[in-house]
């Protein structure tokens, strides 16, 4: 294994952008395999940096996916919950920090700081 304990590693078929920080769509073309698919489900509020030397060079697509499309009369957001209620395991690999309500100012701090590995900050009750 390479790289930080607990992040990913290796070649993907499929790689999910739900970061969107500055190193997000590089790290993602890392990632994926030569031929492979980055999904970019992030929010941008700058200019996202396109790696395009490694993604020319894996001939990676690039989708751009938001969970309320709408396609071929299927919803995203209908099968990916359908997905995630069969393979709940799948929410435990996104979800990378959790806080209770009463800590959700450090939750959003956490969140904003790309150096702690968030991908998902979730807040209970």
């Amino acid at each position: 294994m390479s790289g930080r304990a607990g992040l990913p590693h290796g070649q993907y078929d499929v790689v999910i952008d739900a970061a969107g920080g500055p190193t997000a769509l590089a790290r993602c073309a890392e990632l994926a395999r030569p031929g492979g698919r980055v999904v970019v489900v992030a929010v941008y509020f700058e200019t996202a940096s396109f790696p395009g030397p490694t993604s020319l060079v894996k001939e990676l697509s690039y989708i751009n996916a938001i969970a309320y499309d709408h396609r071929d009369g299927r919803r995203e957001f209908a099968e990916v919950a359908a997905m995630l209620a069969d393979q709940p395991e799948i929410a435990e690999t996104v979800i990378t920090h959790r806080f209770p309500l009463a800590e959700a100012t450090e939750a959003f701090r956490g969140a904003a700081d790309r150096s702690t590995g968030a991908i998902k900050v979730v807040l209970h009750p």
